[in-house]
């Protein structure tokens, strides 16, 4: 048995979930510097919801080669990383029930300022996990 089917199996399920919030947390700084764009007005809410759509779409469809997922095992607290998928998707949700038009909106649709609220909660919350951050680089 290899080193990683060895991790793997020590660290069972968890670590399939792990490495998905680890997808995030390997671009966390252009989550925050877009976030931070929108709130300081550099950038206007649909052009947030567009760019955040696709930066998360394509962290969904990253993959790591092998020798790279050995690496972040070995030598990172993968746990570090647990919460951000779900810091991530709560903002997606948030930004799929804006609609910035009041008279189109619904009861669970919301206005540009709930979606800069929720920006800003997300940015408090994802710079915590930047805080904790090692640094190293992921080659693809």
């Amino acid at each position: 048995m290899n080193n990683f089917e060895q991790k793997r199996r020590e660290l069972g399920l968890n670590y399939g979930v792990l490495i998905w919030h680890f997808h995030y947390f390997s671009n966390l700084d252009s989550y925050i510097e877009l976030i931070e764009n929108f709130l300081n007005y550099k950038i206007d809410v649909e052009r947030f919801k567009t760019n955040f759509y696709e930066m998360r779409r394509l962290d969904c469809r990253k993959e790591y080669r092998w020798e790279t997922m050995l690496y972040i095992i070995n030598n990172l607290k993968l746990k570090q990383f647990q919460g951000l998928s779900s810091v991530i998707s709560k903002l997606f949700t948030n930004l799929d029930a804006f609609e910035p038009n009041a008279l189109l909106r619904e009861n669970y649709e919301i206005d540009e300022e709930k979606v800069r609220y929720f920006a800003e909660e997300t940015l408090s919350k994802i710079k915590t996990y930047n805080d904790s951050w090692m640094p190293f680089y992921l080659h693809h």
